[in-house]
């Protein structure tokens, strides 16, 4: 009996050897792996003023933000989009402040909406390379 059991083991061993892998590396890549929000510290810097009230945007702008105005771009139309990019960059209480401004004229409404899509899609990064 004992011949009988190292056959099965040494058999099982061998079909173990010979399945194929089915996991990430298998497929070339190794899973990527992303922060809990918990862990994710944010710096934020000042965007614009009303009154001496300073109202800031995260430095580094979650690409969830980009992925999101991007998809309702895509749905609905960029008028749809902006409005709810800028509620996520700014907060609640920064897009409020725009809403009941009565001094924002449409040049400056107009640069921070640019400046938010910007820096949101990454095309606020300082160029490197050569000067063309």
């Amino acid at each position: 009996m004992a011949s009988t059991t190292r056959q099965s083991t040494a058999a099982a061993r061998k079909r173990a050897a010979t399945k194929p892998s089915t996991g990430a590396a298998a497929l070339g890549f190794e899973p990527i792996r992303i922060d809990a929000d918990e862990d994710v510290v944010e710096e934020r810097v000042p965007l614009f003023y009303i009154g001496t009230d300073e109202y800031t945007i995260p430095k580094s702008i979650p690409t969830g933000a980009a992925l999101q105005y991007l998809r309702i771009a895509g749905e609905r139309g960029e008028q749809f989009a902006a409005p709810t990019l800028l509620t996520r960059v700014l907060g609640e209480d920064a897009y409020q402040a725009l809403e009941d401004s009565k001094a924002l004229d449409d040049d400056q409404l107009k640069r921070i909406i640019q400046i938010v899509i910007d820096l949101s899609l990454g095309r606020g990064e300082k160029q490197e390379g050569k000067a063309r």
